[in-house]
């Protein structure tokens, strides 16, 4: 909703208009996501413990995939280095093929989450946004910094996913009869840097929408 409100002030921000459809789908995403959770706890449902539906990867791991796309892209298009955007095109399409490939010729698509997608996809974003930093210290955009909702994404994004990675590539050990402690850790901190993120994003929509001259 507060993408939506920043796109009706700024519509010809073309790039961030599809970072708002993104989000769209990622709520979309999560929101089935959540099947396998009232499978678990619905009586009624327990039909449906030996489908794919009881388990989320399948529908998680090419997410993660468009996700990590999504981040990089958008900061891409936010730096005016011919040069750098040519290398994140590169990699991006290096990314592509080989985050497919493992999910087609390894154990991990139906299994957990794929830790090769995320740590490459990691590095990757903090890759995009440090050519987007280096040109905005190397620039006047530096003095009109708070008008810029790339900005307020970017140290969502950060944040974000130096929280998350960890916890997404040992997820694969996580398992609650043994160590009940570290699952709820688990869940507590990773609702905590979505609640941040998002909470930054809707933040940096409200401001920059009310700014004549945001970027």
């Amino acid at each position: 909703m507060a993408g939506f409100y920043f796109l009706r002030h700024k519509p010809l921000d073309t790039v961030t208009r599809y970072f708002v459809y993104f989000l769209v789908l990622t709520f979309s995403i999560e929101t089935i996501g959540h099947i396998p959770t009232l499978i678990y706890y619905y009586e009624e449902l327990h039909f449906l413990k030996d489908t794919f539906w009881a388990q989320n990867f399948w529908l998680f791991n090419p997410y993660l995939i468009l996700s990590f796309l999504v981040y990089i892209n958008y900061f891409k298009w936010k730096i005016n280095s011919l040069g750098a955007r040519k290398i994140l095109n590169i990699l991006s399409v290096f990314y592509l093929v080989t985050a497919i490939g493992n999910l087609i010729f390894s154990d991990v698509f139906f299994t957990t989450f794929s830790s090769y997608t995320y740590m490459m996809g990691t590095l990757l974003v903090f890759l995009s946004i440090s050519y987007y930093y280096y040109e905005i210290l190397t620039s006047d955009r530096i003095l009109v910094i708070k008008n810029s909702i790339s900005f307020y994404i970017s140290v969502a994004a950060l944040i974000f996913h130096l929280v998350s990675t960890p916890l997404f590539i040992y997820f694969k050990y996580f398992d609650r009869s043994l160590s009940p402690e570290f699952i709820n850790f688990y869940l507590i901190l990773f609702m905590s840097v979505n609640i941040f993120m998002y909470t930054c994003f809707s933040i940096g929509f409200a401001i920059c929408s009310q700014k004549k001259n945001s970027y």
